[in-house]
């Protein structure tokens, strides 16, 4: 009976280890090559949101130039409310209509049946306009033993799908706002986050962009504020073709203003 375990053991071995080699071998690819590219890019937004009892409206107008690229310019619309739906926590949902967006599709590598192709680059994605819907989640909550009191913190979890190529992703965003106030009044925001955007069924990088992003916000009135914007953000395309895994590290320091409005309606 042992010999005949043994056997059997050895032939399902014979079949079996060759075809597990195979399939190992199948998913590494022939070669990978890399590209890296960085911009100083300025961004400018006009926004408002209101209050109306437990809702808040809300509409955003952005502008997006990249550095290295005057022509390109990325711009969209944004509608839609958040509710409150309990005090720690709001929901939202959103209709986007933008311009010009980059997508991993548009980024082109040359097949020159080579393992380093002679040249890569974008291609042009302005003039082009796409609908939108994002849905989130904000949890919010109060950080008592973070030092000199009034410490916010909050995740926001935000899904969006693409009705043009049916891209979907998922935006994780931890941060903390310090508010200083004077007279029992805010003045001053100035917010730490740290985006996390998650491809759900594109590209070959699950977690394709990621980077620190400061806020400071200035209450102007109580219903207008002016922020200054930095953030430094890493963005990584990469995709399966001609036979190897083609990656591009697309960094951008983005430096931005904006307008917001936060009126208030009494109904």
């Amino acid at each position: 009976m042992t010999d005949f375990l043994n056997r059997l053991r050895s032939r399902i071995s014979f079949f079996f280890v060759p075809v597990a080699v195979l399939m190992v071998c199948s998913a590494i690819p022939a070669f990978s090559w890399e590209y890296s590219e960085f911009s100083i890019d300025t961004d400018f937004r006009m926004a408002m949101m209101a209050t109306a009892g437990r809702w808040n409206p809300f509409f955003e107008a952005r502008g997006t130039y990249h550095g290295d690229e005057p022509a390109f310019f990325y711009n969209n619309l944004t509608a839609g409310t958040y509710i409150k739906v309990a005090p720690w926590l709001k929901l939202g949902v959103f209709y986007r209509f933008q311009g010009s967006a980059r997508h991993l599709e548009d980024w082109v590598v040359v097949d020159n049946a080579s393992p380093t192709p002679d040249e890569q680059y974008w291609n042009d994605s302005s003039g082009r306009y796409e609908h939108l819907v994002l849905a989130d989640a904000t949890p919010r909550f109060l950080l008592p033993w973070m030092p000199g009191g009034n410490w916010v913190g909050a995740v926001k979890v935000r899904y969006s799908f693409n009705f043009r190529n049916g891209e979907q992703t998922l935006l994780l965003r931890p941060g903390v706002t310090w508010v200083m106030m004077r007279e029992r009044e805010p003045v001053l925001n100035l917010s730490l986050q740290y985006p996390l955007y998650f491809a759900l069924n594109f590209g070959e990088a699950p977690l394709y962009g990621y980077g620190p992003y400061m806020t400071a916000l200035w209450h102007l009135k109580e219903w207008l504020k002016l922020e200054g914007t930095v953030q430094y953000l890493n963005k990584t395309y990469a995709k399966w073709e001609h036979g190897g895994l083609w990656t591009l590290h697309s960094r951008h320091l983005v430096v931005g203003i904006g307008i917001v409005f936060t009126p208030v309606f009494g109904f």
